[in-house]
């Protein structure tokens, strides 16, 4: 297609968009960390409990039948109102305080019902057996009459001097698990053919490397979704997957978070900003887990895509900038830059049925670390970003968030390193795509010897579309023949593992929905275009000039935390599923969607080849 230049979009609508979007200031410790203590010990702390509605559930807190619960909480909250109006989280005083503004507490089978904390505070809670894994998670709540001022702002001594001297609400809760449940992350959703089932969860919990049912029984080999599954994919599966569609095309068919590391990874491509502005790579995990077959029977890795709109135009750190121009410049050279990377990626696994292979991907990428440059082993230079929010692009039409504000990333360790520096060039910068100012922190990087470098972000809620980017830098300690050894490895392209060959590229790109836009676009005349994107530019919120970083107002380099060594990560939390994120309409995409459509519309006048019913007055563009 034509070189279809977007520098004519209006630079002042974008900021009059930007300067009419309400101001949002999120506190930068308001997080749920869970860590263990021990073998067969959590120890979970919520700080700042939601208290502006009656229940809020906390996905990433969760039990197992037989776990002994210790809960302890405190601190105060903002009831709102006039003068001091501050009170305890548990035990309040003051008028009304018994029947208003106390938290409460649920734990399926452990609590009789809803409770006020102050009622389960240091007893010891034991879960009862016959409840769902599903419903086993925490929920915290807050009982008022008016919730619209409540909050943690503005902090005052409160009714009768209770919050003098006090700080925020907290809740903690110690969990011992019966001896044997922490023992193993491994696990399955099922015996059919697309359940999934893995060995080890990352340090998040998510399954890692999971690998199809169908692998599982067929020794490695890949399957292929449509030929495998000819009723549809809910009678293959055991797990309760879920179909999100855009106007376009679709569906995309998800499962939930998982990650795949120690795999090598290839840069693709940038859909066009006419349909979605995704960033494409191409990952192969060693022994084809998670990957289909093609309907030829090739295989070719799966896809990692991720929103530029999203992420890559915001970011403002140099390294990820220079990749940025490099994909728009030439995006060969970034293909024959980003060729056989390891990479480390936490995302939403699924099937893209929108191609006719139904293949499967990571999208929305979640969390990602890529080798960015290998060539000086005192200098190995990994491009990361970390967010809780995403959406599946042109063949979708909402977010899915991730019910967490703590997301860990593992750079794996160099075998045969002695010892690792992180390097003074490391640096992180916040990045949004709300337009709002939201505090965000620097993540916390820990290294442990042989296991890696583990950074550890802390997110805002996922509603605030905010998240960190930057650039690690680190210095192997090796043998200088080792150390020629790695780089001369990294050099050479990596050979597939697969058990048939891959697809030629020319049939990937044909099989992109995507593609049949960028052909209509480049069928129209000069006139056509100028009407396709006159129209365009005035109805569509999303799109920007290529290239060109769109920096929110928070993209100040973050102060550094101290890096902190020990011997040994703790394992990986044992969730009591696998976490599905919430899926959560997106205007933005509809409105993105209707302004193809009526520019399409206009550029064709009413007849768009191959989609007859799309300018009618109830459209249809599947």
């Amino acid at each position: 297609m034509p070189n279809l230049n977007t520098r004519f979009l209006l630079t002042a609508l974008g900021c009059l968009l930007a300067a009419t979007v309400a101001v949002v200031y999120l506190r930068a410790d308001t997080a749920v960390r869970c860590t263990q203590n021990g073998p067969n010990q959590t120890v979970c702390r919520i700080d700042e409990p939601v208290v502006k509605q009656p229940s809020t559930p906390y996905h990433m807190v969760t039990f197992h039948t037989g776990d002994r619960i210790v809960v302890n909480a405190g601190g105060c909250v903002q009831t709102g109102g006039h003068g001091a109006t501050w009170k305890r989280y548990v035990n309040p005083s003051g008028s009304n305080s018994d029947h208003l503004y106390w938290g409460t507490i649920s734990i399926p089978g452990a609590t009789q019902g809803v409770m006020k904390v102050s009622d389960v505070l240091n007893q010891t809670l034991t879960v009862s057996p016959g409840i769902a894994d599903a419903d086993l998670y925490l929920r915290l709540g807050y009982r008022d009459d008016d919730y619209s001022d409540n909050g943690y702002d503005s902090h005052d001594d409160g009714t009768e001097n209770q919050c003098k001297g006090v700080g925020n609400a907290f809740v903690t809760l110690t969990i011992d698990h019966p001896a044997g449940t922490t023992g193993t992350c491994g696990g399955n959703t099922g015996t059919k053919p697309m359940d999934l089932a893995w060995s080890d969860c990352d340090l998040n919990g998510f399954p890692l490397n999971p690998r199809w049912g169908y692998q599982v029984d067929h020794n490695s080999a890949t399957p292929y979704p449509a030929k495998l599954c000819p009723q549809g994919f809910y009678a293959c599966a055991t797990w309760p997957i879920t179909n999100e569609y855009g106007f376009w095309c679709g569906p995309h068919v998800n499962w939930f978070a998982v990650t795949y590391h120690q795999s090598p990874a290839d840069w693709e491509s940038k859909s066009t900003e006419f349909t979605d502005d995704d960033y494409n790579f191409r990952l192969f995990p060693p022994n084809e887990e998670g990957v289909t077959a093609h309907p030829d029977n090739t295989v070719n890795g799966m896809e990692i895509e991720f929103d530029s709109d999203e992420t890559i135009d915001h970011f403002t750190d140099p390294l990820w900038g220079e990749f940025h121009r490099l994909v728009h410049d030439n995006n060969s050279a970034a293909q024959a830059r980003v060729k056989s990377r390891p990479m480390v990626v936490t995302g939403l696994l699924g099937l893209d049925c929108g191609h006719p292979s139904c293949s499967s991907e990571i999208h929305p990428a979640y969390a990602m670390a890529f080798d960015w440059d290998s060539s000086n082993l005192s200098d190995d230079q990994w491009l990361v970003f970390a967010r809780n929010w995403g959406d599946e692009g042109y063949c979708g039409s909402t977010q899915h968030d991730l019910p967490v504000n703590d997301l860990k990333l593992l750079i794996p360790w160099q075998p045969g390193a002695t010892s690792v520096v992180v390097g003074p060039d490391t640096q992180f910068y916040p990045f949004t795509s709300s337009g709002n100012d939201v505090a965000v922190s620097s993540p916390q990087i820990t290294i442990a010897p042989n296991q890696g470098v583990l950074i550890d972000f802390t997110l805002p809620d996922p509603s605030a579309q905010a998240g960190v980017h930057g650039e690690v830098h680190l210095q192997w300690t090796m043998s200088q023949s080792l150390r020629q050894s790695v780089i001369s490895r990294r050099s050479t392209v990596i050979t597939r593992v697969g058990n048939v060959a891959q697809p030629p590229a020319e049939t990937l790109e044909t099989e992109k929905p995507e593609n049949r836009m960028d052909e209509l676009i480049a069928k129209m005349n000069t006139a056509q275009l100028q009407i396709f994107k006159t129209r365009l530019q005035t109805l569509n919120p999303r799109l920007q000039a290529t290239g060109v970083a769109r920096v929110g107002l928070s993209g100040k380099r973050l102060a550094m935390r101290p890096v902190v060594e020990v011997s040994k990560l703790p394992p990986p939390p044992h969730l009591a599923r696998p976490l599905a994120p919430r899926s959560v309409p997106d205007p933005l995409m509809t409105k993105r969607s209707e302004a193809l459509r009526v520019s399409l519309c206009e550029a064709y006048k009413n007849a768009v080849p191959g989609y007859p019913a799309l300018c009618s007055a109830t459209p249809r563009a599947r």
